[in-house]
């Protein structure tokens, strides 16, 4: 049987993954987005439940801008643990395995 998680997600060009996190059998991971200077940090969450990485959210360091949670993921009752573990991880990347 072949293995379909993958290490990291792929990066593109000016990204960053922060590290991840997981919740079996579920692996998630942060992604600094390059944004223009003066603009806030932004951060997009990825996850891989064995079918490939695909976008959860995105927020940024700006408190006041509304998190935008993509497709199933919006409502879902995993979305306060998804973003706390996000931000915890932004805050101190290293207390995250990666």
């Amino acid at each position: 049987m072949a293995d379909t998680t993958f290490d990291a997600p792929p990066e593109l060009e000016g990204e960053h993954c922060l590290g991840k996190f997981r919740r079996h059998p579920v692996e998630f991971f942060v992604i600094v987005i390059p944004m223009p200077p003066g603009t806030p940090v932004t951060y997009r969450v990825e996850c891989d439940d064995g079918v490939g990485p695909h976008e959860v959210c995105r927020f940024s360091d700006a408190t006041e801008e509304p998190v935008i949670w993509r497709g199933s993921w919006q409502g879902d009752e995993w979305c306060s643990w998804i973003l706390g573990r996000a931000r915890a991880l932004v805050a101190d990347p290293s207390r995250f395995d990666f």
